[in-house]
């Protein structure tokens, strides 16, 4: 599941490498890329509740499956492991603000792109806020980052940072019905003010949990590192 006001398009450097060996299934949450709208008001749990009734029309009631999420996407993976605790073999989580998403920090000061402004107008203004929020190298902002960043934004509907907010994925994880592994940026900047207290919560709460740091990378680090990240997740899903 990727993150809020993207697409399944943010998986596009992982899911050739992962289908080699797995059966992939890259969705766009309700609200975001191709989906219909998720009918309001909206809640987590009711996302979560629509996301694992589409499992059992695409998957059945039997196949057993790993759930892997990315930022937004992490605060509903806890709600539909425990959907789907007959069958889930593990929840793996790629930069998911685990305690909420602060108001503080560089993750909040990016540029509101006013609508009216023409889409060359814009496009400084979205590689701005690309490289501040997704990337941590100016480099790795590139064309493709760009574009899908842009695409997205411009089909996005879900409001999801109040959900970010919440410790609703914080609370989920409690006594989740699966292995847990946690993946991060080492210059994530959503992660504000750092990693010491998620890693400190997820070994209170999963001591056997698994927690991988790759350096120089940002938010978007499936993106940014993407070999580093695809070796990871093989590993995983292999142990699994």
């Amino acid at each position: 599941m990727h993150g809020g006001f993207g697409a399944w398009n943010h998986w596009v450097r992982n899911i050739s490498a992962l289908e080699k060996d797995f059966n992939v299934l890259a969705v766009d949450l309700p609200g975001c890329g191709d989906s219909s709208d998720a009918p309001k008001p909206y809640t987590a749990e009711s996302l979560a509740t629509i996301i694992s009734s589409s499992l059992d029309d695409v998957l059945g009631e039997h196949v057993s499956f790993d759930l892997i999420a990315f930022s937004f996407g992490g605060f509903l993976s806890g709600l539909i492991a425990h959907l789907q605790k007959q069958r889930i073999n593990s929840v793996t989580l790629i930069g998911s603000p685990i305690l909420g998403l602060t108001g503080d920090g560089p993750a909040n000061d990016l540029i509101e792109v006013p609508k009216e402004l023409s889409e060359v107008e814009k496009k400084p203004m979205y590689l701005q806020n690309l490289r501040r929020l997704m990337v941590y190298k100016p480099e790795s902002a590139d064309e493709l980052a760009l574009t899908i960043h842009i695409e997205n934004m411009a089909k996005a509907r879900l409001r999801s940072r109040g959900i970010a907010r919440t410790s609703i994925l914080a609370e989920s994880l409690k006594n989740l019905p699966c292995s847990l592994h946690c993946l991060f940026g080492e210059k994530d900047t959503t992660l504000y003010p750092g990693l010491d207290g998620i890693e400190k919560y997820v070994r209170d709460i999963h001591p056997s949990a698994s927690f991988d740091i790759v350096e120089n990378a940002g938010h978007w680090v499936l993106f940014e590192a993407s070999e580093k990240v695809n070796t990871i997740l093989s590993q995983i899903l292999n142990k699994n």
